[in-house]
């Protein structure tokens, strides 16, 4: 029995925790932080919460999950930490190195998810790290996709991507994330995260122009179950009227632009006659629309070619048509 396990088990989780963090923080002076042993221990408590089948216990088990991952990034620098090992939580690190954005769920019996999270980042006046904890508030939102609010009204999120749009001094963080939402349907997520001068954060922006759901401050998708939505952000082609038509033909002509944007699947009725509610809606992966960047905004694009850049579509080649034929008798 090692000596963690004994204190866990002579003293609880939590209070362990606390003690052998302790004990690890006194030796720092003499040794180098073992932050992977604490990776480590992060990862086996995910597990844990993950596997355990009963509801109350999986959300115990994150709290002590919390509150050692608090302790480790209270640490001395622990914002340099690389996270490799992490597969069971998500760890985005912003491109500037400003902040890092810890994100993770816990499923209930009724398979709804909550989030949480943690929000790591520097203070330029306090000349230090600071963190804020990010709980689920997204069904205490009278209206989510139009609430701008601090971390304490967070639309919870597991993100997988960072975006820095820079404008008049000011840089907008556009986050790209999932939500395992309930039984019935799953969410993608276009959250937006700025700082005011005190570096406390701000989760939400009204910098989404020409969308059908007007101004609003996030976007969210939801969508089947059991479908997969694209969110991600990349370059994609566009088509933009240059409001001349063709001489011969009178047909308008268009320009296609190239850009780096926000694409997506457009999200349709699984048949004819369906009713319009997430639970039948399904990304259609052959209609993609899209947010391009704009001065600080990120304008709706309601057409996008949507191919693969990297891969240029092969040159059609012409086949001839087969017919079935029935065997003669012999």
């Amino acid at each position: 029995m090692t000596i963690s396990t004994q204190i866990f088990r002579s003293v609880g989780m939590k209070k362990g925790l606390l003690l052998i963090f302790s004990l690890c923080h006194l030796s720092t002076f003499s040794q180098k932080f073992d932050f992977t042993f604490w990776e480590d221990s992060l990862v086996r408590i995910r597990d844990e919460v993950v596997n355990c089948p009963d509801e109350t216990q999986r959300f115990s088990l994150n709290e002590d999950f919390m509150n050692l991952l608090e302790m480790v990034l209270l640490a001395p620098k622990s914002f340099d930490y690389a996270w490799k090992n992490s597969t069971n939580f998500a760890v985005l690190e912003s491109p500037d190195k400003l902040f890092k954005l810890f994100t993770w769920h816990v499923l209930k019996n009724n398979r709804s998810v909550e989030n949480f999270g943690f929000l790591h980042v520097y203070n330029d006046s306090r000349k230090k790290f600071v963190i804020f904890p990010l709980y689920d508030k997204r069904n205490t939102l009278d209206y989510p996709e139009m609430t701008v609010g601090d971390h304490n009204r967070w639309y919870g999120a597991i993100y997988y991507s960072i975006i820095p749009l820079e404008t008049k001094g000011k840089t907008y963080y556009t986050l790209l994330g999932w939500n395992g939402n309930n039984l019935f349907s799953n969410q993608k997520i276009i959250e937006v995260l700025h700082f005011k001068k005190d570096m406390s954060p701000v989760f939400g922006a009204k910098i989404f122009k020409n969308y059908p759901k007007g101004k609003v401050a996030r976007v969210i998708f939801e969508y089947n179950k059991e479908s997969t939505l694209t969110l991600r952000y990349e370059i994609q082609s566009y088509n933009v009227n240059t409001g001349k038509r063709d001489p011969k033909t009178r047909r308008i002509i268009y320009n296609t632009v190239r850009s780096s944007m926000i694409i997506f699947d457009e999200l349709v009725a699984m048949a004819d006659g369906m009713p319009d509610i997430p639970a039948y809606l399904v990304p259609e992966s052959s209609l993609n629309q899209g947010f391009i960047p704009q001065e600080g905004t990120w304008i709706f694009v309601p057409s996008v070619n949507g191919r693969n850049p990297d891969k240029p579509r092969e040159p059609y080649l012409h086949k001839n048509r087969s017919f079935y034929t029935a065997p003669k008798n012999e």
